[in-house]
């Protein structure tokens, strides 16, 4: 298979994974978001590259927000928001940060892709980026995908990739709500690189 088959089986199957977040779900954390102090972001490895991603875009246009594990990031605060990240919904750091904001009385949004994980129970709203059918043969039988092709992103690429486009729909109706635009965004970007 060439990089060109490759990438549109990927592109086809994170679109069949974008129609099943659930829209009123997502308007909820959009809520969650614009009413929060502070954000703070959790993720481990690709995942927390993801959070990273988002967190830089939060900051562009406007939000006080903050990646757990970051020298400069401050203590968490009854009512603030943290957005944690987790394929599994199992990753020991981001669970632990889960149940810390859950004793601070902190609002916490679960991106993951298991809605029966420890994090998506933790979570007071929980967004599921559904990429484990992929490698579950009775979803294909469920769904009608007789003659699915395997998929082409290796171990979590599905989730992370997904989640980041999810990330970018977010910020794009957050921009619309908060009447920013991409000038907005410039002056907020780094000039020290």
């Amino acid at each position: 298979m060439n990089v060109k088959s490759s990438v549109q089986n990927i592109i086809s199957e994170i679109s069949s994974v974008m129609e099943e977040i659930n829209e009123n779900t997502a308007e909820e954390v959009i809520s969650e978001i614009l009413k929060a102090n502070k954000i703070f972001i959790v993720g481990a490895g690709r995942s927390g590259l993801v959070g990273k991603a988002f967190a830089m875009r939060l900051m562009q246009i406007g939000l006080r927000v903050y990646v757990v594990g970051e020298t400069i990031t401050p203590s968490m605060e009854e009512g603030d928001l943290l957005i944690a990240i987790s394929n599994s919904g199992e990753t020991r750091s981001v669970c632990l940060a889960s149940q810390i904001a859950m004793s601070i009385k902190g609002n916490i949004v679960g991106i993951t892709s298991n809605k029966n994980s420890r994090l998506a129970k933790k979570a007071t709203k929980s967004i599921i980026i559904d990429t484990k059918h992929r490698t579950d043969p009775n979803r294909f039988v469920q769904k009608g995908f007789h003659n699915e092709v395997p998929s082409f992103a290796p171990l979590g690429t599905l989730f992370e990739v997904s989640t980041f486009l999810f990330f970018e729909g977010l910020i794009g109706s957050l921009m619309e709500r908060m009447n920013r635009k991409e000038e907005d965004l410039k002056k907020m970007h780094s000039v020290l690189e």
